[in-house]
């Protein structure tokens, strides 16, 4: 039968075959589906019509099935199963589940927030399988056109329609040197040392300016980019081992000062902040697994947000 010939039956009907067989009674029917008697004994009639079969003949005892109704039980049995078991809500057993899922992000965002949720996420689901991916300028649009389930990252102005998110917390950018390095011997770096000095720029999408540039640029100043490159852990060591100055974002910038022997500065100048976003798109909004995914680590990723923060604040000011 195709699609449009069953759209012509009143599928609701069967639930009402199923108790009349379990019942053989109208009324008790009725009982059963909270029904008036007339509201079942109108849909047996159309049940009749379309299977051009009595179905129910009336006896002493009350009704009883025909050899056509009798025929029809058991399929109809397994089929209202299916059909609940298809109408019931997920469910998501995070103990149990080997699910797998794709998350895309930077390699500061895998390090300074994500890497510390690990073991939270296996605490609570061993099996499950997580599949980091590269991070895109345009992952939000990446979502949309079917890209990855999740993404923590920092969004752009446009964002598609589709796509939820949570905001994490904001961040600024702050400049980085080795320990022993000239400007090292100020507490504060003057914007003249800032310009005059050679810097190290990381750019993932290969763009010759990035924020500090641009606002360098609004008061007519330009600094001197010796080398650009696209990974930001790799520049730490870049950093340790020569005088460039390096431009990041404050949480990544204190996260890594445990590993790396070096020296955070405030920039002496003002660079627009950003905000950390979790997202997703709306396909995922409704499952319960992603629910507990994004949920489990948005609160792990804010906790950890909150601690690098207050970190910032002591060591930029």
């Amino acid at each position: 039968m195709h699609l449009a010939d069953l759209a012509r039956h009143d599928l609701n009907a069967l639930v009402t075959l199923q108790a009349l067989l379990d019942t053989r009674s109208v009324t008790q029917a009725a009982q059963r589906l909270n029904l008036s008697q007339p509201a079942v004994s109108r849909t047996l009639a159309r049940l009749r019509h379309a299977f051009d079969d009595p179905l129910f003949v009336r006896t002493h005892r009350g009704l009883r099935p025909t050899a056509r109704a009798d025929a029809l039980g058991p399929p109809l049995e397994r089929l209202l199963k299916e059909l609940g078991a298809l109408l019931a809500p997920p469910e998501f057993d995070r103990a149990s589940t080997s699910r797998r899922f794709q998350l895309a992000t930077t390699d500061y965002g895998m390090h300074t927030f994500l890497a510390p949720q690990w073991q939270t996420l296996q605490n609570q689901a061993p099996h499950l399988r997580l599949d980091v991916q590269g991070y895109s300028g345009s992952i939000e649009h990446n979502l949309d056109d079917g890209g990855p389930e999740l993404a923590l990252c920092v969004p752009g102005s446009r964002v598609p329609a589709g796509v939820h998110g949570r905001e994490v917390g904001d961040d600024r950018f702050v400049c980085m040197m080795r320990k022993g390095h000239p400007l090292a011997e100020d507490e504060e770096l003057s914007l003249e040392a800032f310009v005059n000095a050679r810097h190290q720029l990381i750019s993932m999408g290969g763009d010759d300016r990035g924020a500090v540039d641009l606002a360098l640029a609004s008061q007519g100043l330009k600094r001197h980019v010796s080398l650009r490159q696209p990974h930001f852990l790799a520049s730490f060591s870049v950093t340790q081992h020569s005088d460039l100055l390096l431009c990041v974002p404050g949480c990544l910038a204190v996260s890594v000062l445990e590993h790396w022997p070096l020296v955070l500065r405030r920039l002496p100048l003002e660079v627009t902040p950003f905000s950390y976003w979790l997202v997703w798109h709306e396909r995922y909004h409704a499952d319960a697994g992603h629910r507990w995914l994004r949920q489990t680590l948005f609160e792990g990723i804010q906790a950890r947000y909150q601690v690098l923060s207050q970190r910032l604040r002591v060591s930029a000011g």
